[in-house]
């Protein structure tokens, strides 16, 4: 089978130019022009314009697709009728954008509004809408976060989220509603949306505890059958046999425990479940969990290097598999046919990380298509016809064959913890003796670095920069001990896992130890400002994008949107420190107390109105180091929050760090 890709567009330098225009006038940059033809290789924008086409999900009877395609300069629902390849976009606000499609039956389609930043990563989710295929009966469900903040002034609202989708072809779906008041946000009820008339049906009038966080699994009935619930530094996990049978309580466990685990699906036979569990183990696998007997079963998917979590659904709600995020993402699939047909389609694409959702009958599919080099494109997949057919790229503007690969590297940290990596040398050069960028991820507690397109990573490729991006001790899905060994480690044994990388790199001929640059946003710049103070022999520069720089500050909780959050109530204080009781370790693992330490140039960039890293962690670090003598290269862009939305904003940073880093170990240095 050949993957067939009639009609592609073509990538010649015109045709690029074209596409940016586009982007660039949907997302009001009127400025893109200028820097297109100023630009001695890809401009900027090339790299961190938002996808044209942002998703596909094939309908449950196999004769269309939802694409989310930009519509007018927002993001929209488009629905292609495969038998006549005709399309129609969705009724649209025009200034909202959809995010997220999926099918409620063959002729109904729920979407959830947001808004799209200027990076293809950037989504914030909104509202619930429901609407048929032909644009008729449109419906709102529910108001998201963004539209319900001033409205949360004047009395409760009580936006939803999606739970499951339900078999059986009918317009109704399972959800939670959150409450949203003066106290804040928090959970609230189960229920069951008619997506045709908006009546909610309430499921949770006998729910047996409350907490601050709430997370259901319900069965193909809209039962909803377990109810795993978090407060105060304790999990509780509840389970009941059918509707209104008794609920029991089944597990209990502190958030912070190595033996955790959580209920993610009803199984087939209605009778046990599937859970998410690291309990007696280093990495969580998918297992079977018996509540009648209260034990833990059989393994049904485990990975070797890394925690399995990410469990796929299928459009009416069932559990069929699980996707892995380990060197290069993968698939485990719970039944023999998808398995052999993931095979099938990865031969037909063999260089892509290929993610598939199919009909009911499995007969069609849409495939995903993404790597390192691609940001995404799209095929349908006809099992009769044995055809895999392109139907559009997320970018066509992109290139992959001008793109630099990533490749996945591991390396020994001092304590001997193993660190996964990936290094991206620029495509052309000899690969040795690289200026180098050491790419330090946010969180910290997230994913960190994978194997797909990072605009960042090419873009600072494109300018001949090696990026190395260590997943430190604390990123998570490699494990409870990688996880935990990062706790009251901030700016210690972390901050020796990147150190142990850039050696590595040095070591092994990669990197030009005199030419390396150390750059991240949230953690990742506390992390850019205490390689400077810590290990000044090191780095040239640093760059710090909406970096913590007082830990403190940053535990105190005061002023950010985290300060009431039962992470920072409960989990900070064990996994950063807590502020008086560790006030003096906080303080000599703040950047902005190592100021006198830090000889090297200083790019910081804040958002005026950032909520998470308020303003004040940039501005005193900025007269910090101004008092000791070094005057730092600032931007602090008016109304950005935590990371910029803006094409323009986004353009103005990635163009001073392109000069900031030519002056500093690029072209221009000294």
């Amino acid at each position: 089978m050949e993957a067939r890709r009639k009609g592609r567009p073509g990538r010649s330098p015109a045709a690029v130019e074209h596409v940016l225009r586009r982007v660039a006038l949907a997302a009001a940059c009127l400025f893109v022009a200028a820097t297109v033809l100023a630009a001695e290789g890809p401009p900027v924008a090339t790299f961190f314009a938002g996808p044209r086409t942002g998703g596909m999900a094939i309908s449950p009877d196999g004769t269309h697709i939802a694409s989310l395609q930009v519509v007018d300069g927002h993001m929209n629902v488009v629905v292609i009728d495969l038998a006549t390849r005709t399309s129609r976009p969705m009724p649209s606000t025009r200034t909202r954008d959809a995010v997220s499609v999926w099918w409620i039956n063959d002729h109904r389609l729920l979407l959830e509004s947001g808004t799209l930043g200027g990076r293809q990563k950037d989504v914030r989710g909104g509202g619930l809408y429901a609407v048929d295929i032909d644009g008729s009966n449109p419906r709102q469900l529910g108001s998201g976060l963004g539209e319900t903040m001033e409205r949360s002034k004047l009395g409760l609202v009580r936006p939803i989220a999606l739970v499951r989708m339900l078999p059986g072809g009918g317009d109704d779906f399972i959800a939670q509603e959150f409450l949203i008041g003066h106290r804040g946000t928090e959970p609230g009820a189960l229920v069951r949306v008619d997506s045709r008339n908006g009546n909610r049906s309430y499921l949770s009038d006998d729910k047996p505890d409350k907490g601050d966080l709430e997370a259901w699994t319900v069965d193909r009935n809209g039962v909803g059958r377990t109810l795993t619930v978090s407060s105060e530094g304790s999990v509780r996990v509840w389970y009941r046999a059918a509707d209104r049978a008794p609920w029991e309580k089944i597990g209990e466990y502190a958030v912070l425990s190595a033996d955790k685990w959580a209920p993610v699906a009803v199984a087939a036979d209605g009778k046990t479940l599937l859970a998410i569990s690291w309990a007696g183990r280093d990495k969580a696998a998918i297992r079977r969990y018996d509540p009648a007997a209260h034990a833990m079963g059989e393994i049904v998917a485990e990975h070797p290097q890394v925690d399995l979590t990410d469990v796929v659904f299928s459009s009416d709600g069932e559990a069929i598999g699980v996707r892995y995020e380990a060197d290069r993402a993968g698939f485990i699939w719970f039944d023999a046919e998808r398995t052999a047909l993931q095979q099938e389609i990865d031969k037909a694409l063999p260089d892509t990380v290929n993610s598939m959702a199919g009909s009911r009958d499995l007969r069609r599919f849409v495939v995903t298509s993404t790597s390192d080099v691609q940001p995404g494109a799209f095929y349908l997949f006809d099992r009769d016809a044995r055809k895999l057919e392109w139907l559009a790229d997320s970018s066509p503007w992109i290139d992959p064959g001008q793109m630099s690969p990533m490749q996945p590297v591991r390396y020994a940290a001092r304590d001997g913890l193993e660190i996964p990596a990936y290094l991206t040398l620029p495509r052309g050069s000899t690969g040795k003796d690289q200026p180098m960028v050491v790419l330090v991820h946010g969180g910290p507690w997230v994913e960190g670095a994978r194997w797909y397109y990072n605009p960042e990573v090419q873009f600072l490729a494109s300018r001949g920069y090696a990026v190395l991006q260590p997943n430190y001790r604390g990123t998570t899905r490699y494990g409870w001990k990688h996880f935990s060994s990062s706790f009251m480690q901030w700016g210690l044994a972390m901050q020796d896992d990147i150190t142990d990388g850039v050696k590595w790199a040095i070591a092994r001929g990669y990197a030009d130890p005199g030419r390396i640059c150390i750059y991240g946003a949230s953690y990742g710049g506390y992390a850019a400002l205490m390689g400077l103070a810590k290990t000044p022999e090191l780095y040239k520069c640093a760059i710090d994008y909406v970096g913590i720089t007082d830990l403190k500050l940053f535990v105190s909780g005061a002023s950010s949107d985290l300060a009431y959050s039962p992470f920072m109530r409960y989990e900070a204080r064990a996994m950063i420190g807590d502020p008086e009781r560790d006030a003096a370790r906080l303080k000599a693992t703040s950047p902005v107390e190592l100021a006198g330490e830090i000889k090297a140039p200083v790019f910081l960039a804040y958002g005026s109105a950032d909520r998470r890293v308020i303003p004040e962690h940039g501005t005193r670090m900025k007269a910090a180091l101004e008092a000791a003598g070094r005057k730092p290269l600032w931007m602090n862009a008016a109304g950005e929050g935590h990371g910029y939305r803006t094409m323009e904003n986004d353009v103005k940073f990635y163009e001073a760090m392109e000069q900031f880093l030519a002056g500093n170990i690029g072209p221009d240095a000294k």
